[in-house]
């Protein structure tokens, strides 16, 4: 290359802690720090006239790179300030390295579901997501904060110079010799940009259904209803309360050579051996709707769709399990009876509705009491929210008065609880009729024996495995 831009003149390079990779008198990529100024990506990408890929690297690698290209008298002229400045800000580079290493490790080995970095005004709070509640967990001083965004936006592979819109990346981390996969998504907020990351660690993914907490009725139950050739299947819960690895655990228990089993994710979470994974492109118009229209057309035993939450994706879902497929999907509902009236909210045709549902499961996780700091006497609080629940005065009540190995917090992993709502003919001929009021609905549940949620929360009070408060929080 007989003439570099003049960002990549010596000086420049050192100042900004760039370097340009040239082969073949070509630039391919950029060198830079961990800790660049934001503004500088567009400035590269503007003196080059095109996109071009920013690789990390140490200063001390950055300085190598730049010296090789100006080798001879120049090299001896750096002063020594110049010299300081960029030791120290290699100590500033490594020091948000091995920040974001420690908080990614830490999160990992506590089992947190997510890490949220969250920026105010002089700092930035980190919290965990532990059994499903938030904790606060480190302070990174405000001079870090843009060190920090920078590095973790570099390593999802987001635009660091873009402050102004939301993006979503991965992250693919090693740790303790296994690979780590990591949802990234970034948010402006009033004081910099929010991050939030969500962990998905396969070594920790339950594929076992009888390892979930299904009650042993609900479980055959449930292997009877996901081994049907056609209907609807449908898990409902909020965020966070294992709708998707109820589904993979469903997927990986029927999967077969026999059968072709296609899933429509958004995203696509864990890679599943034998399964064909879609994920949607919202962009290029490859929805729920418009990718299960396309797989009808290749020729699906089982189809999972994420999530249904628009009509279109539920009028192709009722066809294609009225014309010979099992669809397994998701629905954000407080438990099965809302489920029902959700559906028919989104307009789903009532009669098609009532022929085509086999199963509903709604679903929560309840953190247990830890075992280490497992106490019976509790506070009048629990007392009284335990005869709230329905339990009488003698029923024994246990918590957790927190202790290293809880952090305190007095609770040590979850369980799953099930409210399993067969759709047999009572329940068709309630929906066809147009039974969508839940109070309706819910005299028809009582009458089929069926147990709720809370009620399932009430025996594990009973048995010693939570507090009451924990499942009032839960089923409220």
């Amino acid at each position: 290359m007989s003439e570099l831009p003049k960002i990549f003149a010596r000086d420049k390079c050192l100042q900004l802690s760039i370097a340009p990779v040239i082969e073949n008198d070509n630039i391919v990529s950029v060198l830079i720090s961990g800790d660049i100024d934001p503004n500088i990506f567009s400035a590269v990408k503007y003196s080059l006239g095109r996109e071009i890929t920013f690789k990390i690297a140490s200063l001390e690698e950055i300085s190598w790179a730049v010296e090789a290209l100006y080798p001879a008298k120049d090299s001896s002229q750096k002063s020594s300030s110049n010299t300081d400045n960029n030791q120290h800000a290699l100590l500033e580079d490594h020091s948000t390295i091995r920040l974001i290493d420690d908080l990614i490790s830490e999160a990992i080995n506590l089992k947190a579901s997510d890490i949220h970095l969250e920026p105010f005004e002089e700092k930035m709070l980190v919290r965990y997501r532990l059994d499903g509640v938030l904790q606060q967990k480190r302070i990174i001083k405000k001079m870090s904060i843009l060190a920090v965004t920078s590095r973790l936006k570099i390593m999802s592979g987001l635009d660091i110079a873009e402050k102004r819109r939301p993006q979503d990346g991965r992250i693919r981390f090693k740790y303790d010799n296994r690979l780590v996969d990591i949802r990234v998504s970034v948010l402006p907020t009033d004081f910099g940009e929010k991050v939030v990351l969500r962990l998905l660690d396969k070594s920790t993914l339950r594929l076992d259904l009888n390892m979930l907490g299904f009650a042993p009725d609900d479980l055959a139950t449930f292997k009877e209803k996901i081994k049907l050739p056609n209907g609807i299947i449908l898990i409902t819960g909020p965020t966070g309360s294992g709708k998707t690895t109820t589904l993979y655990a469903a997927l990986n228990y029927i999967k077969s050579p026999s059968i072709n089993i296609t899933t429509i994710e958004d995203p696509i979470e864990y890679n599943l051996e034998g399964i064909n994974q879609t994920q949607t492109k919202p962009e290029i118009n490859l929805t729920f709707g418009s990718a299960l229209r396309a797989i009808l057309r290749q020729d699906p035993n089982v189809i999972m769709v994420g999530e249904i939450r628009d009509k279109e994706t539920l009028d192709n879902a009722l066809r294609a399990s009225l014309t010979g497929h099992l669809v397994l999907s998701t629905v954000h509902a407080n438990d099965s009876i809302s489920t029902i009236a959700r559906l028919l909210d989104l307009g789903a045709d009532k009669n098609l509705l009532g022929t085509a549902l086999r199963l509903i499961v709604a679903q929560r996780l309840i953190r247990k009491i830890c075992p280490h700091c497992k106490t019976e006497p509790v506070d009048s609080n629990e007392k009284a929210t335990a005869l709230a629940l329905g339990l009488d005065s003698e029923t024994k009540i246990y918590n957790g008065k927190g202790c290293d190995k809880c952090l305190s917090i007095g609770y040590w992993g979850r369980t799953a609880i099930y409210e399993m709502l067969p759709i047999d003919r009572q329940f068709e001929s309630a929906i066809i009729k147009g039974l969508d009021n839940r109070d309706a609905l819910l005299t028809v549940l009582k009458g089929s024996g069926i147990s709720t949620l809370r009620e399932k929360g009430v025996e594990l009070i009973r048995e010693g495995v939570t507090t009451p408060s924990e499942v009032l929080r839960e089923t409220s």
